[in-house]
């Protein structure tokens, strides 16, 4: 969050991720700029308003119990009451009751995908956010236990950096190449994980996945923002809306650019996506830049590993151990080879790769320009694997937008030339994955990152992916 400067601040607060190191954490009071400034999403100020109270007002719902300034992502974290806990398989149930009752927790839920994890509170008690963390830190450091964590709320980045117009990317990633031997299987899905797919697209519709079951309510993906039991769960298209209509943090409009560079069909003079044989899923987490549960981000990732074979991030979020144990989680997909999960680096300008793509489980992409180089906003750092097109030189990308009337990024049309950052750099490498499993289905995850790695162009700033290398190579292997 742009003003803020949580690097330089001194803390004593911090949460144990899964790994038992340490998340460092400030109070948000602390380091807070006014809640009118533009540095604060319209969701968060919303929200600290109303949990604040007002002067005769009767009915407002509880404040929340603290909010936290994440040191290094700088992104706001807010307690509330719920925590989450996992344990270890083997953990005695007696053991397990007996570390909650000692501080008045109880079990809430437990978690659809993952039998040892549930979402637990304390009924009885009004816990400080401090005492919250102090508690998930202590059950953290338990042998029984995996993780142990706030329920946390927050606003995540989805990383789309506007610019110029064209489509010329396909070009710089040798994809009419690639397509000489693929333009992709329909058997290979890739989930988008974002804030919705426009299912009413003419250039995105055939391209989108059904659920085999007929009788499932599911029949294209779910939205994953809202609880399971809520009528508009099996509904992931774009759903929030605000004026101005072509600003992303105020509109559902990213997921959709984000899968026409994946699978755009080309129909009709339209974009092409990279692997327009292959398939979407749309898996909705955000409702424009509405506070989301870590809880649904991470069940977003267990289920959506269930049924595609690529996910792709385009957003960067608050460090959480539920996420990143559903990263770990994803890795059982495949039939045990892996799902493989792409994810925005971040345009940070050169700052520290963002969360969840530093993780080892993951893929970060960085965004390379039309001159060839890293763009200067895109992140950087170790954790990079390597760079997919997009804007940062003279021209950005053409790609789907949404087709409401008078909505998305170019209202009234159903095209944009008006995409880019490493949200869409690493939609295309989802993409180029795709391509690949598409010639050579049982390479596993990490075969699969070596792969497009190894085939990669040297460039400044990083590796700069080739579809036409990395789908020979596949393709290579695939025939030994």
């Amino acid at each position: 969050m742009r003003g803020l400067e949580p690097q330089d601040q001194e803390t004593d607060l911090y949460l144990l991720d899964h790994r038992k190191r340490r998340i460092p954490l400030l109070r948000w009071e602390a380091v807070a700029p006014p809640l009118a400034g533009k540095g604060v999403p319209r969701s968060l100020r919303a929200f600290l308003q109303l949990g604040a109270g007002s002067p005769g007002s009767s009915r407002l719902p509880d404040p929340p119990h603290a909010a936290f300034l994440e040191v290094s992502t700088g992104l706001v974290r807010i307690v509330r009451g719920e925590m989450v806990i996992r344990f270890r398989p083997g953990a005695a149930e007696r053991r397990r009751r007996s570390l909650l009752r000692a501080h008045g927790f109880k079990a809430l839920r437990s978690n659809p995908f993952t039998a040892d994890q549930w979402i637990v509170h304390a009924p009885a008690r009004r816990y400080s956010g401090e005492a919250l963390l102090e508690i998930a830190n202590l059950w953290s450091e338990q042998d029984e236990v995996v993780f142990a964590a706030p329920n946390f709320l927050s606003v995540p980045r989805r990383e789309a950096h506007p610019i110029l117009p064209e489509e010329w990317h396909l070009e710089e990633l040798s994809s009419r190449e690639a397509w000489e031997r693929t333009a992709g299987r329909r058997e290979i899905v890739v989930a988008v994980l974002d804030d919705g797919v426009d299912l009413a697209h003419p250039n995105l519709r055939r391209n989108l996945w059904r659920n085999p079951d007929r009788k499932a309510p599911d029949r294209h993906g779910r939205d994953f923002f809202l609880a399971p039991d809520h009528p508009g769960h099996f509904d992931p298209r774009p759903k929030r809306f605000h004026l101005p209509f072509d600003h992303v943090s105020a509109n559902d409009i990213h997921g959709t650019p984000c899968a026409g560079l994946i699978a755009a069909a080309g129909l009709r003079g339209g974009s092409v996506g990279v692997a327009p044989g292959c398939r979407i899923l749309p898996v909705k987490i955000f409702h424009a830049d509405d506070l989301v549960l870590d809880e649904r981000v991470a069940n977003a990732i267990r289920w959506a590993g269930r049924h595609a074979d690529i996910l792709s991030c385009s957003w960067s979020s608050g460090v959480s151990p539920d996420v990143e144990l559903a990263l770990e989680d994803v890795a059982q997909g495949r039939n045990g080879r892996g799902v493989a999960v792409f994810c925005a680096a971040g345009n940070g300008f050169g700052a520290p790769v963002g969360f969840p793509a530093r993780s080892p489980d993951a893929i970060a992409v960085g965004a390379s320009t039309d001159r060839g180089e890293r763009a200067v906003y895109s992140s950087a750092g170790p954790e990079l694997a390597f760079l997919a097109p997009s804007s940062g030189g003279s021209r950005s990308l053409w790609t789907t937008d949404v087709s409401q009337p008078g909505l998305g990024f170019a209202p009234g049309l159903l095209h944009t030339h008006r995409f880019g950052g490493t949200s869409a750099a690493a939609a295309l490498a989802a993409g180029v994955a795709a391509l690949v499993l598409s010639v050579h289905p049982e390479l596993d995850r990490a075969a699969l990152k070596a792969l497009l790695a190894g085939t990669a162009d040297k460039t400044k700033g990083g590796l700069r992916l080739d579809a036409a290398a990395a789908v020979e190579a596949a393709a290579r292997l695939a025939d030994r």
